[in-house]
């Protein structure tokens, strides 16, 4: 008997933990991969905003040794012009679709642009950004949980 209970007990745990990580998907800490490396470029740390949403801000890089580190988003235009790329808000306006996908906006550094984007859960806590570049060109991205 102590055994059934001690199962079922562990068992009962695992379920509500997976279903509290459910809920809590997509807040906390994710490394933006590399495509070719997938070794972290960034952690970006997503949040619930208090008006509904959900939004993402660097909060640390990796920079490639051979580049000169950037310090501001120099091509961004208007309130994100020359941010510190610490803290600069790159996923905005982010709802829950449907199919419950996130959409809304990401903010590439590199080029100041803002492109429309998708994220989607996959296993092994990662995600998939697909960003929509124009309605022919797209590319997708990968984040996995921060540890």
């Amino acid at each position: 008997k102590f055994k059934i209970k001690k199962y079922l007990f562990l068992t009962l745990m695992f379920i509500s933990t997976s279903l509290l990580a459910a809920d809590q998907w997509p807040i906390g800490k994710w490394n933006m991969l590399d495509d070719f490396t997938e070794s972290p470029e960034a952690i970006i740390q997503i949040s619930a905003l208090k008006a509904g949403g959900f939004e993402g801000k660097i909060i640390e890089v990796f920079p490639d040794p051979e580049d000169d580190p950037v310090d501001v988003c120099k091509p961004c235009v208007g309130l994100d012009k020359n941010k510190p790329i610490i803290g600069l808000v790159v996923f905005k306006q982010l709802k829950f679709n449907a199919k419950k996908e996130l959409v809304g906006k990401v903010l590439d550094p590199d080029s100041g642009k803002i492109y429309n984007c998708q994220l989607k859960p996959l296993p092994n806590n990662r995600m998939e950004l697909h960003v929509i570049v124009n309605r022919l060109i797209s590319q997708d991205r990968y984040l996995s949980l921060a540890k």
